[in-house]
């Protein structure tokens, strides 16, 4: 039989450098594989993998999941350690109305997957099912994977997970929560839906990425201050962790604390919406840990949670993989979905867009150099689309671009720029203009370890060598943007426009 698990094996990344180490998919018979890794051979007396897929009730939308060693729905188990943590909300469907959870147990056994959510904290507090005045209940599934605990030579463990989804909410409104099942709930939560898609109420954002490795505790320290920045949502650029098959790094990105704050403390409430990176390297461990749009587009892997996009009160997110098995989908399928998704944009009523990737087009004599591919594959998609900012990791360091629009060549053309360095607005189009160029971002250290960067090519608008985070506040036609030294929240970078 052919069945799959996930890899990543560790020599690669000593002998190649960070933006190398995909893998070409492997099939053998009676092994496993990694659509990026290597093979792991399958004794014949394993459980054939799991895998499932449905639509939630209530939800418009269908969840999938990967082969794994066990995949239920619906269980009603409480195992050997059923208490619930590393609980963390997203979206996998219109931000106005729903929101989902994944959260893990320890021991085995445990199959309850279950929340109890409504508008009132005490009464969520107080319940133990659904027949409390004011609280619903739904189900959602339970999935046990293979992994790496020590070493990448063999997976010596197994991880138990938990997803559910909720649907049918009314917009702008905070929704109390717990999840696990009867006797064994989390502590009580609070997240707050989307306001309707073209609000041009205030709302803000986060971007962050590249944790791993968490140097000098720069991980959780960040969102603190995301926390304390009252932020709606947050992106995240790429590298969650050095290696993405081995589970205690992502047991330090999801349990990492400063002083008495605990990472989970922002992710329970603030919906994450991640990007793969190359040390993520869409490992089961990476997939199954969040549940993100799940739309298959053409060569898409990972139950079409590769790249997607989201919408959130008048902006637009597209979210990227740019560390593909197979090169040649970065300017081939995954650029057409880009285009067909960016025309489908109706800028009067969502005047924003922003998309987020791992790799830079746009980077300066740092370690590793501007993505020139990618650029050629992507940019003239952004070029006509007016993209208005992109935010990239990879490298470890603050930067911004010049506003730029157009190639010759493969080098970016400078686009007019107004003070410190935004977008010139112009007369034509909607509302009061329409950007001159787009900004290109790299908001890269919130953990992995810096390197050096310059601010003297003729790109680049501003270049430090710093751990930072980023938020962005939007009211109407009108940004703001803050960069902000994650060790001591100075302010590195910020500006302004309006369009």
């Amino acid at each position: 039989m052919k069945s799959r698990l996930f890899a990543f094996p560790f020599a690669l990344l000593l002998l190649y450098p960070c933006e190398e180490t995909g893998l070409v998919e492997q099939e053998t018979e009676d092994a496993g594989t990694l659509d990026d890794g290597a093979v792991i051979e399958r004794d014949a007396s394993m459980p054939e993998l799991q895998s499932l897929s449905y639509t939630p009730d209530g939800c418009d939308y269908e969840v999938a999941t990967p082969e794994l060693l066990f995949a239920e729905r619906g269980g009603d188990e409480a195992g050997s350690e059923p208490t619930p943590y590393q609980v963390h909300v997203g979206w996998s469907g219109p931000t106005q109305s729903t929101f989902n959870v994944n959260w893990r147990t320890d021991g085995e056994g445990t199959t309850f997957a279950r929340i109890l959510y409504g508008t009132s904290e005490s009464a969520v507090a107080g319940a133990d099912d659904d027949t409390a005045e004011g609280v619903s209940m739904q189900n959602g599934h339970t999935l046990v994977y293979e992994t790496a605990t020590t070493n990448l030579i063999e997976l010596d463990g197994r991880v138990t997970l938990h997803e559910v989804h909720v649907c049918g909410l009314e917009p702008d409104t905070t929704y109390y929560y717990k999840v696990g099942g009867p006797g064994n709930w989390s502590e009580v939560y609070d997240v707050a839906t989307g306001p309707e898609l073209g609000s041009t109420a205030p709302w803000s954002f986060a971007s962050t990425g590249d944790s791993r490795n968490n140097t000098e505790n720069a991980w959780p320290l960040s969102q603190r201050r995301v926390r304390d920045r009252g932020v709606d949502l947050q992106i995240f650029s790429g590298d969650a962790v050095f290696l993405g098959t081995l589970q205690p790094d992502w047991d330090q990105f999801f349990s990492a604390s400063d002083g008495d704050f605990e990472v989970t403390d922002l992710l329970a409430r603030v919906p994450l919406m991640m990007s793969n990176g190359n040390h993520d390297n869409l490992a089961v461990n990476y997939v199954a840990s969040f549940a993100m749009p799940q739309e298959v587009s053409e060569d898409e892997r990972a139950q079409g949670e590769e790249w997607y996009s989201f919408d959130y009160a008048n902006a637009h997110f597209i979210v990227l993989n740019d560390s593909v098995a197979d090169e040649s989908v970065l300017a081939g399928a995954q650029a057409s979905w880009l285009r067909a998704d960016l025309e489908a944009v109706d800028r009067d009523v969502t005047p924003w867009v922003f998309a987020v990737h791992h790799r830079p087009f746009y980077t300066c004599l740092s370690t590793h150099r501007p993505d020139v591919g990618l650029r050629q594959a992507w940019q003239p998609v952004f070029d006509e689309y007016e993209v208005d900012i992109v935010f990239t990791g990879h490298n470890h360091v603050y930067e911004r671009s010049q506003p730029i629009r157009g190639l010759e060549g493969v080098e970016g053309v400078l686009a007019s720029a107004g003070p410190n360095g935004v977008p010139a607005i112009g007369s034509e189009g909607s509302g009061s203009g329409r950007p001159s160029g787009t900004l290109y971002v790299v908001a890269a250290g919130v953990g992995a370890p810096l390197y050096a960067v310059s601010d003297e090519c003729p790109t680049t608008n501003i270049a430090e060598s710093v751990q930072n985070y980023v938020t962005v506040e939007i009211e109407d036609r009108s940004l703001t943007f803050t960069a902000r030294n994650a060790m001591t929240d100075a302010v590195i970078d910020e500006f302004s426009y309006s369009k």
